[in-house]
């Protein structure tokens, strides 16, 4: 079973339950909805669709939502695509419009007011870009520089820094719905600084809803200059390499993708890195060699999930490219020096008593070569403990708590299961070793190992128990 996360986003290429299903069987995790393409309409029918199939393949499936951020997108465009021509001008205007290669309109209605002539306005990862050369009192006029295909939500780069709201009215009513149905992570778009996070943890706090998950998108040098701040009130962060991409010079983004996920590893924080994992797989049925390479080094970087974007979204293959994924991801776990991290993430980590514990429970099951680690936890503290030192045996994380449950789906290394409070030490290991093997395919002679606290709301882990499955 592979411990690195597959997350999926879902578009137009997965409507289908029958599709939605055949992914999570190949190995999704959790799955995507970006607000930026899709509306809260359909953001609800996806909803309903994974809590079914949850219920029906029973297996524990997290949902995130993408906020849009304070990013500026073009509108619909009136084809849902059109072609800009070299040489040829295009005017933005700040009030909506029906969009084409002649006239465009944004998410954002003073566009105007923070161009200047000369700026540089970059679409489509980076392969069109315009020139602004006149500007008026609510229109401005561009000359296409680098001719291609633009895109409906397309996000707009300007070669310059500017300051817009973090949360616009849309992302607002996006929280408010997530609250609502019960979304398990909120990832940021075009993330900045720490207060960007925090206005959104306060709306979160101020509607009495503490358990959503908060993934920062890490996406310009801008953010990397503010990522231990970042990291420190979020859950987790993503590498929006597609966005990254055009924000900094291309060869430098490994670079950045590596940094991010160490800096993510050495703090305890969800690390995701998302874009063109298997872009091939948008078009045709295999991957590209150097594809393969990528997800493999991404799992050997610590990542804790994999995200697959257009590949499931819009691609021709979304279940194929997500059994490809689950197979690369699976031949780098083999490869990957559980003993030698082990010992390198102790010494750099906090030695407190849930540590020191978590640490012991690892390094036992490598030891004695576990079959599972069965963690029970009231809050997930402990399993995400044991998730941070990345065993090589799969971990069980059991909770009463299907919100701590639902939360765990992006922790590397975790298979959440719910399932009823246990009241003593006693009821925690039968408990646990009863969904051992009502979960995992067992044998006799199995070694697990257990571990937890008591009582339940203690965030301490205080013990651990070996034990053999004997019938």
């Amino acid at each position: 079973m592979k411990k690195t996360k597959i997350v999926a986003t879902l578009g137009p290429s997965t409507k289908n339950a029958k599709v939605i299903e055949e992914m999570v069987r190949n190995g999704v995790d959790v799955f995507r909805i970006n607000t930026s393409h899709a509306s809260l309409d359909e953001a609800s029918q996806y909803i309903k669709i994974i809590r079914s199939i949850e219920k029906k393949v029973n297996k524990v499936i997290g949902i995130m939502l993408d906020l849009d951020g304070p990013g500026i997108r073009l509108d619909r465009l009136n084809e849902g695509s059109s072609y800009l021509e070299k040489d040829k001008e295009v005017r933005f205007y700040d009030y909506h419009v029906i969009c084409n290669n002649t006239q465009l309109s944004t998410n954002f209605n003073n566009f105007t007011s923070i161009v200047n002539i000369d700026d540089i306005l970059i679409l489509s990862n980076g392969s069109v870009k315009l020139k602004v050369i006149d500007i008026n009192e609510d229109n401005f006029k561009c000359l296409v520089l680098e001719a291609g295909y633009i895109y409906s939500n397309q996000t707009i780069y300007i070669n310059k820094n500017y300051k817009l709201p973090f949360l616009s009215l849309k992302d607002k009513d996006t929280i408010m719905f997530a609250i609502k149905n019960n979304v398990d992570f909120l990832a940021l778009s075009f993330v900045r600084d720490e207060q960007d996070v925090l206005e959104v943890i306060d709306m979160l706090i101020e509607n009495s809803n503490e358990h959503i998950s908060i993934i920062s998108k890490i996406e310009n040098e801008f953010a990397f200059s503010n990522l231990n701040e970042i990291l420190k009130v979020s859950d987790g962060v993503m590498i929006g390499r597609g966005d990254f991409g055009i924000n900094v010079s291309l060869p430098r983004l490994p670079y950045y993708q590596k940094e991010i996920l160490d800096m993510a590893s050495k703090t305890e924080k969800i690390g995701l890195v998302a874009t063109d994992f298997l872009k091939t797989m948008i078009k045709e049925k295999n991957p590209s060699r150097a594809e393969v390479v990528d997800i493999y080094n991404a799992v050997l970087d610590k990542a804790d999930g994999l995200v697959l974007c257009d590949e499931t979204s819009i691609g021709k293959y979304p279940a194929e490219s997500v059994s490809v994924m689950t197979d690369v991801i699976l031949e780098a776990e083999k490869d990957f020096n559980y003993h030698e991290n082990l010992e390198n993430t102790f010494k750099k980590g906090k030695l407190d008593v849930t540590s020191t514990i978590s640490y012991s429970v690892v390094d036992s099951s490598l030891l004695l070569n576990a079959s599972c680690i069965l963690a029970n936890t009231m809050s997930g503290y402990t399993a995400r403990k044991i998730s941070y030192f990345r065993p090589k045996s799969i971990v069980l994380g059991l909770s009463p708590n299907i919100n701590t449950v639902r939360s765990l789906t992006l922790n590397y290394g975790i298979i959440p299961v719910l399932v009823n409070k246990f009241h003593d030490t006693d009821e925690i290991v039968s408990g646990c070793i009863e969904k051992y093997k009502e979960i995992m395919d067992y044998k006799i002679g199995d070694t697990v190992i257990i571990t937890g606290g008591l009582p339940l709301n203690n965030k301490n882990t205080d013990f651990m128990k070996i034990e053999k499955i004997v019938n």
